[in-house]
């Protein structure tokens, strides 16, 4: 969770507690709340502004419940060792990836993106290419490496390696 909805979450639940905190006398019978019904009504002259309350209210319980349940970018891929697991976030495995990519002739840029597969990872590259190459020859042993350096690096089986040329421009620039 990030810095900002942690602070929202904070400020969220701080309120909810407030709230029910200050509703317990009630719900007690401790006090009636016809003793204090003039002073409520008074304190609500402006229904606008209860609504715009309500509505931030609502938008910040929708924006916690989106930060609970979109997917995290910084899982890791888990196996066991006989010391203990090992944990590789994706982000390494697919820098890993795109390093592999653009050691390659006619590739100019790559983004690797790792995804989960049944018995182990698939990786989805994009990548832009040089027109004097020729793709299926390129796709297929970049394919080919990326399957094998990431099994090498992390022991991890690659599935599936998705290769899509996005561009096909100019040579990469040489600076000598």
């Amino acid at each position: 969770m990030q810095l900002f909805d942690r602070f929202l979450l904070f400020i969220y639940t701080f309120i909810l507690t407030v709230i029910f905190l200050a509703a317990v006398p009630f719900f007690a019978g401790w006090l009636h709340i016809s003793q204090y019904q003039p002073r409520l009504l008074q304190s609500i002259q402006q229904p606008a502004v209860i609504f715009l309350l309500l509505g931030l209210f609502i938008v910040a319980g929708i924006r916690l419940m989106w930060a609970d349940i979109k997917p995290n970018r910084e899982q890791a891929v888990v196996y066991e060792s006989k010391l203990g697991n090992v944990h590789i976030a994706l982000s390494a495995i697919e820098s890993l990836a795109e390093k592999v990519v653009s050691q390659n002739n006619g590739v100019r840029e790559a983004k690797a993106q790792v995804f989960n597969r049944p018995q182990g990872i698939g990786i989805r590259i994009k990548a832009a290419v040089t027109p004097d190459i020729s793709i299926p020859e390129v796709s297929d042993a970049v394919q080919e490496q990326v399957k094998e350096r990431v099994l090498a690096v992390t022991g991890i089986t690659v599935q599936q390696v998705e290769f899509l040329i996005h561009s096909i421009s100019a040579s990469k620039l040489r600076v000598e």
